[in-house]
């Protein structure tokens, strides 16, 4: 018995180390797992090739908001090469239209028009519309260098096709109208009879005259809705800040390429009432803007987000 117990021993080590003796480790501790039956492993399987998703509808969005970005930036990069002074009321556009691209990209990353003014973006689209019915008729009031053959009533053109998809879009019940209660139609006549009685003869045609200087008159008070909301607010969003002072820096444009440019307003004797009602108001632009610009400078300079005194 003790001779038969000492061969099944001898037996089994022999049968162990028959089992090592392969080259293959894995194998070996396969046949000992499964028992006397040696298995190989079956190789994982390759993984399958997703055929390619069509693209979203919300990546289709995105990708028009970066073309429409990319569109923007180069009006504003071709003006800012182009050698002659006139061409700054171009880069002026382009930065405009930069700015309305953000409220898009904004209200429809948000799905919101939270601390958007809705009077502003009405006087936006009576300013553009009124702006380009005379640009694209007449050329008084255009740059004089190539950017005033069509670039520049580009920029226009796509800065009102924004306007008019932030008021027609799906988001007006988020929409702070508790917030945006600047009575600013009242100043609206006031602008009408000065456009009338007081405007340039650079289109040589009254109508005409008279429609581009309302266009600048509104221009004038457009944004004043707008800071009063965000005055009421106090915290700024980044986006929505973004976009006023873009317009802070387009209407800058604008009052240089003026300043420089205001004499031709003149009409020979006596003084020059249009050109200086036109300083004026673009000059106003930027004092009722000034307040609003030292609050983002500081607070992009600290890396913060932009808070304005509330007023209640």
């Amino acid at each position: 018995m003790t001779v038969s117990a000492a061969n099944c021993t001898n037996t089994s080590k022999a049968m162990f180390f028959d089992l090592t003796d392969g080259d293959d480790d894995t194998e070996t501790w396969d046949a000992l797992d499964s028992g006397p039956e040696l298995r190989r492993r079956t190789p994982a399987p390759a993984p399958v090739e997703q055929p390619a998703q069509p693209t979203s509808k919300k990546q289709q969005h995105f990708l028009s908001l970066y073309f429409l970005f990319g569109v923007c930036a180069m009006i504003a990069a071709r003006a800012a090469i182009l050698p002659v002074y006139s061409s700054i009321v171009t880069l002026g556009a382009g930065i405009q239209c930069l700015g309305f691209a953000t409220l898009v990209a904004k209200a429809q990353w948000q799905k919101s028009m939270s601390g958007i003014s809705l009077k502003t973006l009405q006087l936006y689209a009576a300013v553009l519309a009124l702006r380009l019915a005379t640009t694209l008729t007449y050329g008084g009031y255009l740059p004089v260098d190539r950017s005033g053959d069509f670039v520049y009533q580009l920029a226009d053109m796509i800065s009102l096709g924004c306007v008019l998809s932030l008021l027609t879009n799906n988001y007006k019940h988020t929409y702070q109208d508790w917030c945006d209660t600047m009575e600013v139609q009242r100043l609206i006549p006031g602008c009408v009879v000065f456009a009338v009685f007081i405007h340039g003869n650079l289109n040589a045609n009254f109508l005409f005259d008279t429609i581009w200087t309302l266009s600048m008159n509104l221009d004038t008070i457009a944004m004043l809705p707008q800071l009063w909301m965000l005055s009421k607010l106090g915290e700024v969003e980044v986006m929505t800040s973004h976009f006023v002072f873009a317009m802070i820096l387009s209407r800058a444009c604008a009052f240089a390429f003026w300043f420089y440019g205001y004499k031709e307003l003149s009409r020979g004797r006596g003084p020059n009432l249009a050109g200086w009602q036109l300083l004026a108001a673009h000059a106003l632009q930027l004092i009722l803007s000034l307040d609003f610009a030292y609050y983002y400078v500081v607070a992009r300079l600290r890396g913060r987000r932009m808070v304005l005194p509330v007023n209640v």
